[in-house]
């Protein structure tokens, strides 16, 4: 997806629940911007009195990253007048940065006002929030099927534990061994990564269909969840999942291998992975040297988060956390904030050590992100219960 183009902050605010993925509530986003087209959404609950300057400072945190021209302020409420302290106090903490305030706007009842708008183009009982057919950018989310969801909630839902799919599951890891033969160590690999061929949906005719996971049995997802025990392997299928995530020569010969022959490059070639030029998957690559065009790049991972969804739902908690980090890593090298920090918390809430949701929080939190499947694209934020965390 290209960067989007803005021509107004109600444009802005149309098109920021299609950027988080829901529709943000008592919230303050903000919205870091050069040359008028998003570099970052970062959005924070709306915070008590007593904690609007720790808000303030979070949201400042990873705009050094980012080197915008200008930032524009959202806040979402239900009151009148319930965002104006925590607003304030960012604005000030953003001046004093040096950082160019373009807009301050609050949304409520279906309208945006401009704080500090005072001509006539700003009317003081606001202007209603543009449709999303008159907006521009909005399409392109449109094309790749991203529609927002009501609430962050809902969101959430899509990597929850299935009651209905964990006990089975949960049976089957409890009748695996634990003791593992050495010996066996490249067999054991190749059979996982197949195994995660199979799942990602390579060269299935219905790779975007999530339902066609219904086929694996929960042994089969015990192995795979079992399989990223094996560091290497994680990170491995990490590395395939988000090039450029991963530094180059980190894997041992042989696994580099078995990533090789079970999950080729033309994989991301999936049938039917076709752009809004209508390029086919068996279309040369971009100029870039990458096998697959920008945003076709896009839509293969989206099928890939969606079909990863639907398996994490099947692990029980406590065994969640490495499959959890492992769509974390893919939705956040996507530039989906909200939903790797949905994924992050479930994951730490199992296992509150695990080393590698972690270090991807960090990331998570300053904005920091490999590069993405296109050009440079807006990335999203959220913060975490009670403004201490971004995304």
């Amino acid at each position: 997806m290209n960067p989007i183009s803005l021509r107004s902050p109600g444009d802005v605010v149309a098109v920021l629940p299609y950027q988080l993925g829901y529709h943000p509530q008592d919230s303050l986003v903000m919205v870091a911007l050069r040359d008028r087209s998003v570099l970052l959404v970062a959005r924070l609950d709306l915070p008590p009195a007593d904690e609007v300057e720790q808000a303030a400072g979070v949201l400042l945190a990873p705009l050094p990253h980012e080197d915008p021209d200008a930032v524009l302020l959202v806040a979402y409420e239900t009151h009148d007048g319930q965002s104006r302290l925590v607003l304030d106090a960012t604005r000030d903490r953003l001046v004093g940065a040096g950082f160019q305030v373009l807009d301050r706007v609050v949304v409520r009842g279906g309208r945006w006002f401009a704080v500090d708008c005072e001509a006539r183009c700003c009317p003081s009982d606001g202007l209603p929030v543009p449709a999303p057919a008159d907006t521009p950018g909005i399409s392109e989310f449109v094309g790749l099927g991203v529609s927002p969801l009501p609430t962050r909630a809902m969101l959430t839902e899509l990597v929850s534990a299935d009651p209905e799919r964990t006990p089975a599951v949960a049976d089957a890891l409890a009748a695996r061994s634990t003791r593992a033969d050495p010996r066996r160590l490249l067999a054991r690999r190749f059979e996982a990564l197949s195994l995660w061929a199979v799942v990602l949906g390579l060269g299935a005719p219905s790779a975007d269909d999530p339902s066609t996971l219904a086929g694996v049995r929960p042994d089969q997802v015990a192995l795979l969840v079992e399989s990223l025990h094996d560091i290497q392997l994680r990170d491995a299928l990490v590395g395939w999942l988000c090039p450029g995530a991963m530094p180059d020569g980190c894997l041992d010969d042989d696994l580099a291998d078995a990533v090789r022959t079970c999950l080729p490059t033309s994989g991301w070639q999936l049938p039917g992975a076709e752009d809004a030029t209508g390029e086919g998957a068996g279309d040369d690559g971009g100029d870039d040297g990458w096998p697959v065009p920008g945003r076709r790049r896009v839509i293969v991972a989206k099928r890939f988060v969606a079909r990863l969804q639907h398996l994490v739902r099947a692990v029980p908690d406590e065994h969640a956390p490495p499959v959890l980090t492992v769509v974390a890593n893919l939705a956040w090298w996507l530039g989906d904030g909200t939903l790797a920090r949905a994924c992050l918390e479930r994951a730490l809430k199992a296992d509150p050590g695990y080393r590698l949701a972690l270090l991807l929080e960090h990331m998570v939190d300053l904005g920091i992100r490999p590069a993405g499947p296109g050009p440079r694209r807006p990335r999203s934020g959220r913060a975490g219960h009670g403004g201490a965390r971004l995304v």
